[in-house]
């Protein structure tokens, strides 16, 4: 079996994930700028002089997410960043973050999580330039992040989450975002399950969702061909979807229960309706995310 592409290198999805939000950092209508200043610096140096132009910079979000994608990672951005707010100002102990990618929220919300840890898991070899990165480019890491290296579809994280210090049964946020699009469904559900098992009542749980619909390759949602071509041409195709009708159920299943969920739809809404209610930027259409707490 030929090995998928994220085992070898850096992820694809991240990098582009990085570049959306870098430019979304630097957009000067309201309703597309985000402050993820960390993902800016991220970028080449040739291309941070480049994105300072805005037609150049424009040019850049049409390349990093066409067809909606840019808009839905703005969205998904924002959402989870709220979550955290919310964890945080709740008193939780631990975030766990799986899959992190080029992720920032353990340096962006530094002065929000006081004394709570933060555990990223991802890929080593993605993991690795991450890190490569961030010293190169003179970002400090906080000292309450810890780094997990796993491969999601060749081990599980429960050994080494305790090995890391994980105190298991806390109030933590545990974030899955662009993660289990990306899984085999056996390795998605051994994802929830490592998740139910270690969090503590009380804690959170956020995560998007591929719909089962583009799994099946219907075509009929805004941006799917775009996004599905896009994602297999990285050699990180989706393996894994939901129903509609079968996100509260596939929760329940790990003791969860939904606490908010917002479509493409909803999303555009929350982030692109201007002062007159006109939505100005169109969501990727593939895609759903969830707020569900342990019970």
């Amino acid at each position: 079996m030929s090995k998928r592409r994220i085992e070898s290198r850096a992820s694809k999805t991240a990098d582009m994930t990085c570049g959306c939000r870098a430019l979304s950092s630097m957009e000067k209508n309201p309703l597309y700028k985000s402050d993820d200043w960390v993902a800016a610096k991220l970028l080449p140096r040739k291309i941070q002089l480049i994105v300072r132009i805005p037609p150049a910079r424009k040019m850049l979000a049409r390349v990093f997410g066409p067809q909606g994608v840019y808009e839905w990672v703005i969205a998904r951005t924002r959402y989870i960043d709220e979550v955290m707010r919310r964890a945080l100002a709740e008193g939780f102990s631990q975030v766990l973050i799986f899959g992190a990618g080029f992720d920032s929220r353990a340096i962006r919300f530094q002065a929000q999580l006081g004394d709570c840890r933060v555990f990223e898991l991802d890929a080593p070899t993605t993991q690795a330039m991450k890190i490569g990165q961030l010293q190169k480019r003179g970002v400090v890491l906080p000292p309450n992040l810890v780094f997990v290296p796993v491969n999601f579809e060749k081990e599980t994280a429960k050994e080494k989450l305790s090995s890391a210090g994980f105190h298991a049964g806390a109030k933590t946020l545990a974030i899955l975002e662009g993660v289990l699009q990306y899984l085999k469904p056996d390795a998605a559900e051994e994802t929830l399950r490592t998740v139910a098992e270690h969090v503590g009542t009380g804690s959170w749980l956020v995560f998007d969702y591929a719909h089962a619909s583009v799994l099946r390759g219907e075509g009929s949602l805004y941006g799917e061909e775009r996004m599905t071509r896009g994602v297999s041409r990285f050699g990180e195709s989706w393996q894994f979807g939901l129903e509609e009708n079968e996100v509260e159920p596939f929760l329940r299943k790990y003791r969860f229960s939904q606490r908010d969920r917002r479509s493409p739809r909803q999303l555009e809404e929350m982030c692109f309706q201007d002062e007159k209610g006109v939505i100005v930027g169109r969501v990727n259409g593939t895609q759903s995310i969830v707020w569900a707490e342990k019970q």
